[in-house]
């Protein structure tokens, strides 16, 4: 998902009722694009089902469409976020006060075969180590070294990583079994980063292919994105990532197919599937885990060890099985969800003098 004009500071308010009940659609009269609504929630478009109604809601169905809504926005200075799949996100309880465009665009296509294999080779670490197996989430058993990349494929940012990694086995072709059962866009997934255990996304982008701030189609190569662990900077500058290039491999189908379910199969066992974001916190480094003995880098371990499981604020509460996941309950609200966060830094920074950052994003505070 890519953000634009969006103030990544939460601020609660306590004003229940939305700022722009009566929106109309005059900001597009006369622009030529179709099918622009108002006043659409947001909650059903977001896998925690929290959120408040869009001014502007528009579907983008193709680049070109998706291009065009982009710079009518620009040029009319309407605030306006690309979503994706919807999850890693809170939306506030008032909603956007601008255009979200829904990212719809589906499409994947072999660009070629490389004349030299390129060996796998990390961006940066993943801050991963092994845990003890009988009480966190263990997948240490499962990794392995990525074989040399011998294809390049371009996939929209609109895809689904889990219908993506799909299509890679469908068409004999493997890297990407780490990231089993995320939620989540392509286009989310360059954005942050994403971890799979020892693996990082990005260890596998050749280049992308965005919309920059002044509406030119550029390609930028890996070498000139600066990834870190869950982070890109590509989340402060306002590109609109429209495509990606991914090197794979023609390695071990068998293996991988078995590490993709084994991998989403322990996945289900612990973390929440249904009325969450992902992981609402960042592990830590390996060095700060080190650095107080603890025997994990894992958010939930820190937040579990304050006694947090099961702590509830209105009707979102901390995970019973995982502690770094927040569930909504039925009908929770962003406002509940902050406070708790609030709440569960406080409890940790108190407990280890270290401080939680949030991995999801917010939205239209």
């Amino acid at each position: 998902m890519t953000f634009d004009k969006i103030n990544p500071t939460p601020r609660v308010t306590t004003h229940n009722t939305p700022l722009h009940l009566h929106s109309k659609k005059g900001d597009f009269i006369g622009c030529g694009v179709k099918n622009i609504q108002t006043n659409i929630p947001l909650a059903p478009y977001t896998t925690f089902k929290i959120g408040g109604p869009a001014k502007y809601f528009y579907c983008a169905k193709n680049i070109k469409d998706l291009i065009k809504i982009i710079k009518i926005a620009r040029r009319k200075k309407i605030p306006f976020f690309i979503l994706g799949c919807g999850s890693n996100i809170l939306i506030s309880d008032e909603g956007f006060n601008g255009l979200v465009i829904k990212n719809l665009i589906l499409g994947v296509r072999v660009v070629r075969s490389l004349k030299q294999n390129i060996n796998f080779k990390q961006v940066v670490d993943a801050h991963y180590f092994p845990a003890h197996p009988n009480q966190y989430l263990q997948f240490s058993d499962l990794d392995y070294q990525t074989e040399p990349f011998d294809t390049e494929v371009e996939v929209s940012a609109g895809m689904p990583l889990q219908s993506f990694i799909q299509w890679i086995f469908q068409n004999k072709l493997t890297g990407l079994q780490w990231f089993a059962g995320i939620p989540g866009s392509i286009g989310g997934a360059i954005i942050c980063n994403i971890h799979g255990g020892s693996k990082l996304f990005a260890d596998y982008i050749s280049e992308i292919i965005v919309l920059d701030k002044n509406n030119r189609i550029k390609k930028i190569k890996k070498n000139d994105i600066k990834f870190d662990y869950d982070f890109s900077s590509l989340k402060k500058e306002k590109l609109i990532i429209l495509k990606a290039r991914i090197f794979l491999s023609h390695g071990d189908i068998k293996r991988a197919k078995f590490v993709y379910q084994e991998w989403f199969k322990r996945k289900i066992k612990i973390q929440p599937q249904t009325n969450c974001p992902g992981s609402i916190f960042k592990n830590f480094f390996l060095k700060t885990a080190k650095k107080i003995n603890a025997p994990t880098s894992s958010a939930g371990y820190f937040i579990d060890q304050c006694g947090l499981k099961g702590k509830k604020i209105g009707k979102a509460i901390v995970s019973k099985n995982h502690a770094n996941f927040i569930i909504n309950t039925g009908q929770a609200t962003a406002k509940d969800v902050i406070i708790l966060i609030s709440l569960i830094k406080q409890k940790v920074r108190d407990k280890f003098n270290i401080q939680l950052q949030e991995e999801i994003q917010y939205i239209g505070f």
